[in-house]
């Protein structure tokens, strides 16, 4: 999805859409950046902090052992 935000600068845009592309996630709080609950800055942590912890939640996933070769 685009990002579309009318209060944000081109480059901030240009960073949330980055974002996007290189994720695969659309970056959240962007109705809060237009409605002026949230700062940029803010939602920008936020939206680093969801894929910190997802790579996290990742890492610790127990996968099986590999069977021996023969």
């Amino acid at each position: 999805m685009p990002i579309l935000s009318k209060t944000l600068s081109k480059e901030w845009n240009k960073a949330f859409s980055d974002y996007e592309r290189i994720s695969g996630f659309e970056p959240m709080y962007q109705e809060d950046i237009d409605e002026g609950t949230m700062t940029v800055d803010d939602a920008w942590a936020l939206n680093v902090k969801f894929l910190e912890d997802m790579l996290s939640d990742v890492t610790h996933i127990v996968i099986p052992e590999a069977p021996e070769l023969i």
